[in-house]
């Protein structure tokens, strides 16, 4: 901003200690680390795009000339964000919106705002296997940035877990 450069939430939460999951993990999948994050990536990747499809009325197809266009799993955590977003009708303010604070000195992009029973919520989508402790300091920057670049401040935080083994509120 102004010349200015601020890194990314993202990457500043990134030096935070990842927990007991990620650290066994990483034990277990040794080398394979670089790929499977990678990998994990691009899925991950793939789902906020197809749901920003979504959400800008586009139609989405699972099979193309027969075939699939997406893994599975992909589809399926798409799936889980159709059902969140069926069952709780929010209004969508804003999605994959560039956020930053020249307070913080951050910057990032919050996958959506937007209204749910009247409130103005501040919302991650997530893909990963396991809930880390950084997402909702994450989603809180976002909020702290989105009430610097609009004025509004949130009411609520959430981060959807799209990999959930269950679906539901929790």
């Amino acid at each position: 901003r102004n010349g200015e450069y601020y890194p990314s939430v993202t990457y500043v939460l990134s030096y935070y200690p990842k927990g007991k999951f990620f650290e066994d993990w990483l034990k277990k999948v040794g080398y394979s680390a670089d790929h499977i994050v990678r990998k994990a990536g691009e899925e991950g990747t793939q789902v906020h795009e197809m749901i920003e499809d979504y959400l800008n009325g586009k139609e989405m197809e699972f099979l193309q000339y027969g075939r699939p266009m997406y893994p599975s799993h992909v589809w399926q955590m798409f799936l889980r964000f159709v059902d969140w977003w069926e069952e709780y009708k929010p209004t969508l303010i804003e999605a994959e919106v560039h956020l930053f604070s020249d307070e913080l000195k951050v910057a990032g992009t919050c996958d959506l705002v937007c209204e749910i029973d009247g409130e103005l919520w501040i919302i991650d989508l997530k893909t990963s296997n396991h809930l880390q402790t950084t997402y909702d300091l994450q989603t809180s920057v976002y909020g702290k940035c989105y009430e610097e670049c609009f004025n509004k401040k949130a009411d609520r935080y959430g981060v959807l877990w799209l990999k959930s083994k269950s679906r539901g509120p929790d």
